[in-house]
């Protein structure tokens, strides 16, 4: 018991010497906030993922009703030898499609955790989190829950901003 008080002591001192040891530390914001599903649609690479999504959806959807017209009037073991004949043919194609989605993803995910680090050096942060976190409360519906409730500093509009100028550098 002595010693865990003794610990616990130990730490709550080195923390508040830390924070006196650090001029300014408590007057300025360490914190930065970022609103990241404003900034993942800001990002010019949204549009094109959505794009590359729709391409695949349609390109689905295509294959589907090619395979219900060439089915018609055949045995369910045909149309299961046809479907994966298809499949096959197929499979190239949808692997080119999610290629270039998981591409233009991780893309989109550089430019913005590199947006968010310049932001936060220039401001001198320490730590950005997520101002708040989407969660499911039902199949097609997402409540946004805020992660701080006070506290720390906006930078969502000056990473925006950063993403552009990083956008603009490599001809987006």
């Amino acid at each position: 018991m002595k010693k865990s008080n003794f610990l616990i002591g130990l730490i709550l001192v080195m923390v508040v010497s830390t924070v006196i040891a650090v001029p300014g530390w408590a007057a300025e914001p360490v914190v930065g906030l970022v609103d990241v599903n404003k900034i993942l649609n800001a990002h010019p690479g949204t549009q094109k993922i959505l794009e590359v999504e729709n391409r695949l959806q349609e390109e689905m959807q295509k294959r589907q009703a090619e395979l219900n017209e060439k089915g018609k009037g055949k045995t369910r073991e045909e149309v299961q030898k046809l479907e994966e004949e298809m499949n096959a043919e197929w499979a190239p194609v949808r692997d080119q499609i999610l290629k270039e989605r998981q591409d233009l993803v991780n893309k989109r995910y550089g430019d913005v955790i590199a947006a968010i680090k310049k932001v936060a050096e220039s401001q001198k942060l320490t730590l950005v989190i997520r101002s708040e976190l989407r969660i499911p409360v039902s199949q097609n519906e997402l409540l946004e829950m805020p992660l701080v409730l006070y506290g720390g500093l906006d930078i969502t509009d000056q990473v925006i901003e950063e993403i552009k100028n990083i956008a603009a550098a490599s001809g987006e």
